[in-house]
């Protein structure tokens, strides 16, 4: 052992301090590599657990894209949804407002352009038919090479005669056409769809709507054609009605025509005549068919009147005394009160009414004047003055129609409305030059039986 010399400040060791300081540092190394290991498997924790954060967060970021992605389709769902049931809720009130209109035809007339239209303007088809059957004439026509009246192309009959032996609607397009039916040149239409029009389970029409304006008849369009084919055919019962309420008021206009010319036997067809001539100078002033109607049943019934009036001053040969002239004049209140009492007649009894209105304020019943009369009141006037003129009476002879016609111009501005006869005077030329019978004014539907259908909504064509 070292000797340890005083004073060196160093305290000798013994073999127990170095075991001591062996343990201890065997204890310690222990420790720092329990210590390294706890370290060690801290960091792979740590490492492990960032990746597993990394993981996490793509699966997070994965599962958001997807609820991002759920969410864009379910609104882009919700949003064509919305679009389909706005188309349908206005195909809905187009169909409604069709339908009515189609029912109103029982007033207006016109039921298979009005059908057609409808059907058209609801699919956005770019053309169509209305074929009559089973008598296979063509009603109604847009944007096709066919006239109203004619009977079908071969092609269009053959499609007619399908949907009519069937029952059934039939679509069809270029690529699979209808076995069997080849069309013209000039009927290469790119897709169609036909359905029947039936009353009472009858074959009565056929619709056939062509070529969408954009993409392609779908099951909704054929469905909604199915829909009016069936309604149509109440219309066209109702049309059927119509007529015959009209065949009905016509008669008895008819039979109020021959009473006023039992009346007076050289007036046979004056009434005619008059009221041929006014429809057509009604025509040339560019009237609205209602007001031609009244202008031409005006005319027809302007002299109605009469029959209140007694036989003996009807065909007095000689002037007529003051108080005779009273009595004369009137037959124009008899006849307004006679009119009035048909519904169908109102409008025309107030035309009759004032037909001996002056231009000038000097006729009667009323004294108006100018525009304050009626134009179907102006236009018979000019029209029953010339026929008058040409007519022979118990007091006077017949004039020339050169005499009448200078007669009618001499009085334009005073007794007539110049516009008037200008318009009347080249009505005579047309009617007179046509060759047409002069017995038959042809006033067509009685005025008060028409009524004005809703406007269909415009859909895009």
């Amino acid at each position: 052992m070292e000797r340890l010399h005083p004073g060196d400040g160093r305290t000798p060791r013994t073999s127990d301090d170095q075991d001591s300081g062996l343990s201890a540092l065997r204890q310690a190394t222990v420790a720092y590599v329990e210590l390294q290991n706890e370290l060690f498997e801290e960091r792979r924790e740590a490492t492990t657990l960032s990746h597993e954060n990394a993981a996490l967060k793509q699966e997070l970021e994965q599962l958001r894209q997807r609820q991002l992605a759920t969410r864009a389709k379910l609104e882009a769902d919700l949003e064509a949804e919305r679009r389909r049931a706005s188309r349908e809720a206005e195909r809905a009130a187009a169909l409604t407002t069709a339908l009515s209109a189609l029912h109103h035809s029982l007033y207006a007339g016109g039921t298979a352009q009005l059908l057609l239209r409808a059907c058209l303007q609801i699919t956005t088809a770019t053309r169509g038919y209305f074929v009559e059957t089973p008598a296979m004439r063509i009603r109604a026509v847009d944007n096709v090479p066919a006239t109203m009246g004619s009977p079908p192309s071969p092609f269009v009959e053959s499609i007619c005669r399908r949907v009519v032996e069937s029952g059934e609607a039939l679509q069809w397009n270029s690529e699979l056409p209808p076995d069997g039916v080849t069309p013209s040149t000039d009927e290469q239409f790119r897709e169609g769809i036909a359905v029947l029009v039936a009353v009472h389970g009858a074959p009565r029409g056929v619709i056939i709507a062509l070529d969408k304006a954009e993409g392609e008849f779908q099951p909704d369009d054929v469905r909604t054609l199915v829909s009016i084919g069936s309604e149509a055919g109440i219309a066209v019962e109702n049309a059927e009605l119509r007529d015959q309420v009209q065949h009905a008021y016509v008669s008895t206009v008819a039979l109020l025509a021959d009473t006023i010319e039992a009346k007076d036997a050289y007036t046979s067809g004056h009434c005619a005549r008059v009221s041929l001539y006014a429809r057509a100078a009604a025509r040339r002033l560019g009237l609205e068919d209602e007001e031609m109607r009244v202008t031409c049943y005006a005319a027809l019934l302007h002299d109605v009147g009469k029959i209140g009036v007694s036989d003996g001053l009807l065909n007095k040969p000689g002037p007529l005394l003051d108080e005779e002239r009273l009595m004369m004049q009137a037959h124009v209140r008899i006849g307004y009160d006679l009119l009035r009492r048909l519904p169908a007649l109102e409008d025309v009894a107030f035309a009759v009414l004032h037909h001996h209105e002056a231009w000038d304020g000097r006729g009667y019943p009323d004294a108006l004047s100018g525009t304050a009369i009626p134009m179907a009141s102006r236009i018979v006037a000019v029209c029953d003055a010339y026929c008058a003129m040409l007519d022979r009476r118990s007091y006077k002879d017949a004039l020339t129609p050169a005499h009448a016609r200078a007669e009618l111009q001499r009085c334009a501005g005073t007794q007539f409305d110049p516009t008037v006869v200008e318009a009347v005077l080249a009505a005579i030329d047309e009617v007179d030059g046509s060759g047409d019978p002069l017995d038959d004014p042809g006033c067509g539907l009685l005025p008060s039986l028409v009524c004005r259908a809703p406007e269909l909504p415009d859909l895009g064509r």
